[in-house]
């Protein structure tokens, strides 16, 4: 049976509160301090009524001499506590009634400490309240984290980059908004709500049963605001992550961005965007806004009323004193703010379930490429390796990539793969360290299928150096031995030697210890290649892939590259992919690839002689 969207969202938000759970403790704690801070709250508002009668009235208050003769007055007229009735006689034991002057000074004294006690216990509820909601967010924002570099390189086909980010910062921030709103008042607003109404009840049940005939009107208007809310607030999420792509995108892309003098055109689609954004949020807003004004409109109607029928009864000289009339509208009133808020708490709680929806649609997106649970312990490489029958397409394409590759690779073996733009080179490599898994057949290292190596161990073997190389905004150093904790110095000098980049590093303002800035961008092509191969080196691999290491870079830098890449090949088995004739001529065997098949192989002198497509 097909879920509702109620329980859906019931089921979101509740999830949302599971984060709570390693903070029962602090909760509990929170739980406390509210239930004080509502008790010195409302003896706070319940003294203000014997302070007017104390100004306005002639007489000075009638003390209770006889606490055993008011018990019958302590009960309503079903038998149980009457609370109001009781506060009376209990505070008239501490507070002088032999003069007015005497009694306001006490009842000055008692007020005073009651909004002591009150916001101290605000401060604390706050504080911890503060503490717990921040240690909620900041656990999501590590988990979403987690699982996104958890994750296969399918999934960020799927996933554009802007997207991610706006989840994983805007989505999470959201949530800790509407958090920060709706914990506080969850625990404190409703129980707050409950003892105002029992004290209004004890003092007159009539003008009580007026006055509640707001709640369900009120609870009417929330929930068609809150329902509104949450499907303006999905799309304003959605608008976010859009403008973070093109920001994302506008700012990787600056050089071609500028080569084709595509700033106007870049400039306008932003504007396009958060002009978007824009309409959504004041969308959003508006609704939100609508909500308190509402509210507390019906509210004052409901208030009109009661002045209305509570003074008659006052002037009437029925059962109702002019001081229990005053308590009762100053505890009215004072329940208005809670209401209110109970009202805003939906409305939270609504924009939390749709950015809780796209957080969770992360952490519940499955991986395709998993690790078994008693994956074999792998360190060495001692044979070769094998493909047998194995064939791969890209789910969300459908498109076969590669259709039955055959292929084995012994030991120390240089393999070169060749040919055109889509025929499966990048993707058969690919499949070896288990970026994606096959859809049909096996690839086996020294006998043993890739997927019962754990995932560790396996990408341990292999070394990879891509066209495209992704360095970080730190230092030189910790570029090259990212990944590999522990390398002194002089290592790593060493390995940058081999791999050609000692003679630039060593002009760098710091040498090793230079920030190269982010992704290395204060470095040229090459130089950012050579850092690349000296990292491969560093982490001493077995196997080793390029793919298009060189293609990019001017003749000298090449030079360069190459004779790295030779002292990096040197005694490993290597997967080559390149365009340039130079850089696979000496391999072993070329494999020639198109339409994701092998058709044909062999060394360069054979495919020269034979193959048209080589050719």
């Amino acid at each position: 049976m097909a879920k509702t969207g109620k329980e859906i969202n019931f089921k979101i938000y509740l999830r949302i509160l599971s984060y709570l759970k390693p903070y029962v403790k602090e909760m509990v704690l929170v739980i406390l301090l509210s239930f004080a801070f509502i008790v010195a709250s409302t003896l706070s508002m319940w003294l203000v009524a014997p302070v007017v009668t104390t100004f306005f009235s002639e007489e000075p208050i009638q003390q209770v001499e006889n606490v055993e003769e008011s018990t019958s007055e302590e009960l309503t007229p079903h038998g149980t506590l009457n609370l109001n009735e009781w506060l009376k006689t209990k505070v008239y034991e501490f507070i002088p009634m032999d003069n007015r002057f005497s009694t306001l000074k006490w009842l000055c004294i008692f007020i005073f400490a009651t909004f002591l006690f009150k916001n101290l216990f605000l401060f604390l509820e706050y504080f911890w309240i503060t503490y717990v909601e921040q240690r909620v967010v900041k656990d999501l924002r590590e988990e979403v984290y987690d699982k996104i570099i958890q994750q296969d390189l399918g999934f960020f086909h799927k996933h554009k980059t802007g997207e991610l980010i706006s989840n994983l910062t805007n989505d999470i921030n959201q949530l800790n908004v509407a958090l920060n709103r709706s914990i506080t008042k969850a625990i404190r607003d409703p129980l707050m709500i409950i003892i105002y109404l029992v004290i209004l009840f004890n003092i007159s049940w009539q003008i009580t049963l007026i006055a509640v005939t707001v709640l369900p009107i009120t609870g009417f208007i929330i929930r068609q605001i809150g329902m509104s809310l949450k499907r303006r607030s999905t799309r304003v999420q959605e608008r976010i992550a859009d403008i973070t792509t093109v920001l994302q995108e506008t700012i990787s892309g600056i050089k071609v961005v500028k080569a084709f003098a595509m700033e106007e055109y870049e400039s306008t689609k932003f504007r396009k965007k958060t002009s978007e954004h824009f309409r959504s949020i004041v969308k959003q807003v508006r609704m939100w806004r609508i909500a308190n004004p509402l509210s507390e409109t019906i509210g004052a109607s409901i208030i009109t009323v009661v002045i209305w029928y509570g003074g008659s009864l006052v002037l009437e000289g029925g059962t109702l004193t002019s001081e229990d009339f005053i308590r009762f509208l100053v505890i009215l009133f004072a329940m208005m703010e809670p209401v209110k808020s109970i009202g805003e708490l939906y409305s939270n709680i609504q924009i939390s379930i749709a950015s809780g929806k796209r957080t969770f649609d992360i952490l519940d997106a499955p991986r395709t490429v998993i690790e078994k649970p008693n994956a074999l312990k792998k360190i060495d490489f001692t044979s070769g390796i094998v493909y047998e029958n194995v064939s791969f397409s890209y789910q969300q394409e459908g498109k076969i990539v590669l259709d039955g590759i055959n292929l084995k690779v012994d030991k120390n073996q240089k393999i070169a793969f060749v040919g055109s733009s889509g025929a499966g080179k990048t993707t058969l490599v690919n499949l070896l360290p288990r970026f994606y898994d096959s859809d049909k057949g096996a690839i086996k290292i020294d006998g043993v299928d890739v997927k019962d190596i754990s995932l560790a161990d396996l990408r341990g073997l292999i070394g990879i150096v891509t066209q495209e190389v992704i360095l970080f905004n730190d230092t030189v150093a910790n570029n090259i031995a990212y990944g590999i904790p522990g390398y002194s110095i002089d290592k790593i000098e060493k390995v940058a030697r081999l791999a050609n980049a000692h003679e630039f590093i060593k002009d760098m303002p710091k040498k090793y210890n230079t920030v190269i800035g982010e992704r290395g961008m204060m470095l040229s092509g090459g130089q950012r290649q050579r850092l690349s191969i000296a990292r491969a080196i560093l982490k001493n691999p077995p196997i080793l892939i390029f793919d298009e290491a060189t293609s990019s870079l001017d003749s000298e830098s090449e030079y360069l590259i190459q004779q790295a890449i030779e002292n990096l090949m040197k005694d490993r088995t290597v997967f080559m992919i390149a365009h340039r004739l130079s850089s696979i001529i000496n391999s072993d065997r070329i494999i020639v690839l198109e339409d994701g098949k092998i058709v044909d192989e062999g060394t360069n002198e054979e495919l020269q002689q034979r193959s048209g497509r080589y050719r």
